[in-house]
């Protein structure tokens, strides 16, 4: 077990729901569920925190059912577990005495609620529990009360994807901060028929529209996550679909009570599922982990198309899977050296739509860059921008390193300003020789481009830093320089073409202005 790992212990199968995708409210309705003993909970518990893992989840059946559950919670408090996530249907929550029992226990608590369906028809078809609806009703407003995060966990199956819409109204004037779906597992619902199985699992294609009415009416940021969807199904939804989730470590319950020594639980969870060869040129195929073994005998794989890059785009204006759109850029890096530079570490967060580049030499000079979707920056194309974090190397050794970093990553994509000379100074003004007020005006430049035809090619600097040019394209293969250069108390702004016209574009010379008007901070 590693520190940064959850533990997941499933207390036991006893449950009062029969949900028609699950194994334990079939084993309970046939009497091989029992009681669990307390003991090898505890044992699994006190050496997960041994080992550092902070984060537990206690999970069934329904484990409030169990006679030792506040045993092992108050066990998991008295530990130091930082976060005790509990999934729950209801059947004791719904009581406000109950919840208040469990917050006297001094834990911080994630209560995991198992909506199975967005309204009572479709909740209590698929729970086949009367009644089950309203006790996570009555247990949202009872944590809700009480200031609890509250989270919700469904199955998807044929019996309730359809009410999946109403999501939006039931969960958010309680605060729930989270929604996952997730494809259902034949492997995890018991001893079903054929017939029954076929009866339960919907097609893959059936779900798109629903989910994509469901994630429209969340407000922008509303955590949403679908597990186990293939991307290909709905790209334009990719950045709400999943496959695997954070490390965790399961330690299950057999029908009597036992549990297991602890497993990688998305490794396990991935063993039923399979690919077609050709997934290889999707661009999530390292992502996506295909459909399960039942469903392909169902439905067979057709589904199963690559998603190219230029569908991504297509469907991914707003570039949600910014890092995904990216990935291309990022492999021109692989074996990038300058100047005894090499990428010493790469640090990618898909959520804040961030990558982090670190480049070091045998000197330990230090370079930190990120890429993001957009915000000021020292370059940027259509695709990404590029900011510069940190340097410990001079300042010509960091803008030649930058410049030729910028040339690899900006392969394929329009460039909207370049680096520059002026890069360390746009990051890092104190450690730049540019004079500042020079820097600042750059910066408003980029800042503003693009600006009408003009093609921003580079930016140069004076030794002494008291003078830059910046450099343009345009039409009729014309070029222009603008000279910016500290003069006293002010900046002196010239520009120039390079070669003689009888009479300049309009065009051109409206443009010229408009950058100058930038530079002096107009308009």
């Amino acid at each position: 077990m590693e520190p940064d790992q959850q533990l997941e212990i499933q207390l036991g199968h006893l449950c009062n729901n029969r949900c028609v995708f699950c194994v334990s409210g079939q084993r309970t309705e046939d009497g091989d569920a029992l009681p669990a003993d307390v003991a090898p909970a505890l044992a699994a518990i006190r050496d997960g925190r041994a080992r550092g893992i902070r984060k537990l989840t206690l999970l069934g059946g329904e484990p409030t059912l169990q006679p030792g559950f506040f045993e092992v919670v108050r066990e998991a408090v008295a530990l130091g577990f930082s976060e005790i996530v509990l999934f729950t249907n209801g059947v004791k929550t719904s009581r406000a005495s109950f919840v208040d029992e469990l917050l006297a226990t001094g834990g911080h608590f994630t209560f995991r609620l198992s909506f199975q369906g967005a309204t009572r028809a479709a909740h209590e078809r698929t729970t086949r529990k009367l009644g089950s609806f309203q006790r996570l009703v009555d247990t949202l407003g009872h944590l809700r009360a009480r200031g609890q995060r509250i989270t919700v966990n469904m199955c998807v199956v044929r019996s309730n994807f359809e009410s999946i819409v109403e999501f939006p109204a039931l969960l958010l004037p309680y605060g729930v901060t989270q929604l996952h779906l997730d494809l259902m597992r034949p492997l995890d619902a018991g001893v079903r028929t054929e017939d029954e199985l076929r009866a339960t699992i919907p097609r893959n294609a059936e779900l798109a529209p629903h989910l994509a009415a469901m994630i429209a009416g969340f407000p922008e940021g509303f955590d949403v996550n679908v597990g186990n969807l293939p991307f290909c199904v709905a790209p334009e939804l990719a950045a709400w679909i999943h496959h695997d989730g954070e490390p965790t470590l399961t330690v299950a319950a057999d029908g009597a009570g036992a549990l297991s020594a602890p497993w990688d639980k998305y490794l396990v969870k991935r063993r039923d599922k399979v690919k077609l060869d050709t997934c290889r040129a999707c661009v999530f195929d390292d992502e996506c982990s295909g459909v399960f073994e039942t469903y392909q005998r169902f439905y067979g794989l057709a589904e199963l198309t690559p998603v190219s890059a230029e569908r991504l785009l297509a469907v991914d204006r707003a570039r949600r899977l910014f890092v995904r759109h990216l990935a291309p850029n990022l492999a021109r890096l692989e074996g990038f050296t300058h100047a005894g530079f090499r990428e010493r570490a790469r640090g990618v967060d898909a959520r804040a739509r961030l990558v982090a580049l670190e480049f070091g030499d045998d000197a330990g000079a230090t370079v930190q860059l990120s890429l993001r979707p957009e915000g000021a920056a020292i370059a940027a194309t259509d695709r990404f921008v590029l900011q510069l974090d940190a340097t410990s190397a001079d300042e010509p050794a960091t803008v030649a390193l930058l410049r030729a970093v910028f040339e690899r990553l900006a392969e394929g994509t329009r460039v909207i300003h370049p680096v520059g000379d002026d890069a360390v100074a746009l990051a890092t003004p104190r450690r730049s020789a540019l004079d500042p007020r020079v820097g600042r005006a750059l910066q408003r430049l980029r800042a503003a481009s693009p600006i009408g035809d003009l093609r921003f090619d580079d930016v140069a600097v004076d030794p002494d830093g008291r003078r830059a040019e910046a450099r343009f394209g345009a039409a009729d293969d014309l070029h222009v320089a603008i000279e910016l250069a500290a003069r006293g108390p002010k900046i002196s702004l010239r520009y120039q073409l390079d070669r003689a016209v009888a009479s300049p574009p309009e065009r051109l010379v409206r443009d010229v202005a408009r950058a100058l008007a930038t530079l002096r901070g107009e308009g």
